[in-house]
C-alpha cells in the first residue's frame, strides 16, 4: 500500500473536511476487524483500488452520507459504483458491515440493491451505483404517480422475496424513503441492509416470523409493537412500508403523517392531501390504496396485511395495472 506521505500529496486538491475523511477512513485497516469468509461471486478490492476508483475520494465524487458513513461514485474495472466507508466512532461500525455482506450475498432480486464488492481493509461496501438517488429525492422532484405506483410494487415484490426466504427469511428493519434508490430510469432497489435480521424458520411454524433483538431502526417508521416488545417481525416491515404509501401518495413527510390520513378520511378529504405534483391520481383507487396503508400501520400486528398475499394487495395491482396500461411508457421489470 502507498506510504501516508504519497496519499496526502495525492489529496492536495480536495477540500480538509473530504480530507479527513479520508484519512480517518485509513486508519480503518489498523483496527484489527475479523476477516470475513466472503462469497466467491463477491469481488474483493483493496483500499488503494477504491481510492484510485474514487480520484482518492474527491469532493467531486461525494454522493451523500448516512449513519454508516460517507458515499462515493467511482468506477472499478470500468464500472459504475458506489462506494460506502466505514465511519470510525459512527452510529453504525462493523456489525453492521458483516450483516450487510452476510445478508447481501445471499440475495439475488431485481429490486434489491446488488452488492458487487467489498474492501475488508476499510470494511467499504461497493454496489451497483443509482444514479437517479433516492425515493426521496424523486418524490421531491415531483415523481409521476405512475413511477410512483410502479415503484410501491417493485418494493412490495422486494419484500415479499425477504419474507418468504426458506430456511431463513429476512427481515429488512429500516425500510424508509431514502433506503429505496432509483436507477437512471426510476427503477428502485431496496438497499441498505446493515441492520437486516435473519430469521431460522421453523418447517411447522410458518405463521410467525419473530426476532427478539434491541429496538433499531428509523423514528417515524417503526413498528410501535416492536418498540414495546423488542420483538422485530415480517409485520414491521409492513409497517413501515404502509407509512411509505402514505409518503408517496400525499408527499407528506411529517412524522404523524398516520394521524393525518385518519383525519382526512373521517372528513371525505382524501383528495386533498394527495401529491398533485405527481399529476392527476386515480382518485377512487388512490383512496383506497391509502386506507390499505393505513391497515399496514394498523397498532395490532395480526391486523396488518401479509406482504405476499395478493389479496390483500389487491388495491396496489389495480393502481399499477392502470398505470401500466397509460401511454406513458412500459416497464419490463419484474415485481
Amino acid at each position: 500500500m502507498e506510504t501516508l506521505q504519497r496519499k496526502l500529496k495525492d489529496l492536495e486538491d480536495v477540500s480538509p473536511r473530504k480530507k479527513n475523511v479520508f484519512l480517518k477512513e485509513m486508519n480503518l485497516s489498523k483496527k484489527g476487524y475479523p476477516e470475513l469468509q466472503i462469497r466467491e461471486h463477491i469481488e474483493q478490492f483493496s483500499m488503494s483500488q477504491i481510492g484510485k476508483a474514487t480520484n482518492n475520494f474527491h469532493s467531486q465524487n461525494f454522493i451523500g452520507e448516512g449513519g454508516y458513513g460517507p458515499v462515493y461514485k467511482g468506477k472499478l474495472c470500468g464500472v459504475p459504483v458506489a462506494i460506502k466507508l466505514l465511519r470510525p466512532r459512527g452510529r453504525q461500525g462493523f456489525p453492521e458491515f458483516q450483516q450487510e455482506v452476510v445478508v447481501l450475498s445471499r440475495i439475488e432480486h431485481p429490486h434489491i440493491v446488488r452488492l458487487i464488492g467489498v474492501c475488508q481493509e476499510s470494511c467499504a461496501l461497493i454496489y451497483e451505483h443509482l444514479p437517479n438517488g433516492t425515493l426521496k429525492d424523486g418524490l421531491s422532484k415531483g415523481l409521476p404517480w405512475r413511477d410512483r405506483i410502479r415503484i410501491l410494487a417493485e418494493q412490495r415484490s422486494a419484500l415479499a422475496h425477504l419474507h418468504s426466504s426458506r430456511p431463513r427469511a429476512i427481515i429488512h428493519a429500516d425500510l424508509k424513503l431514502v433506503n429505496i434508490l432509483l436507477d437512471s430510469r426510476n427503477v428502485s432497489r431496496l438497499g441498505d441492509f446493515g441492520t437486516a435480521r435473519v430469521v431460522h424458520m421453523k418447517p411447522l411454524d410458518e405463521d410467525t416470523v419473530c426476532r427478539r433483538t434491541n429496538p433499531m431502526g428509523t423514528i417515524g417508521y417503526m413498528d410501535p409493537a416492536f418498540l414495546t416488545t423488542g420483538e422485530l417481525t415480517t409485520e414491521s416491515d409492513v409497517y413501515a412500508f404502509g407509512v411509505v404509501i402514505l409518503q408517496v401518495l400525499t408527499g407528506l413527510l411529517d412524522l404523524n403523517i398516520i394521524e393525518q390520513v385518519k383525519e382526512a378520511i373521517k372528513m371525505d378529504t382524501v383528495h386533498s392531501l394527495l401529491d398533485t405534483s405527481a399529476g392527476s391520481w386515480p382518485g377512487v383507487q388512490a383512496e383506497r390504496l391509502m386506507q390499505l396503508a393505513l391497515r399496514c400501520c394498523n397498532m395490532e400486528r395480526k391486523r396488518r396485511p401479509t406482504i405476499m398475499s395478493d389479496a390483500d394487495w389487491r388495491p396496489l395491482d389495480i393502481l399499477r395495472t392502470m398505470a401500466s396500461g397509460s401511454k406513458s411508457r412500459r416497464w419490463s421489470q419484474g415485481s
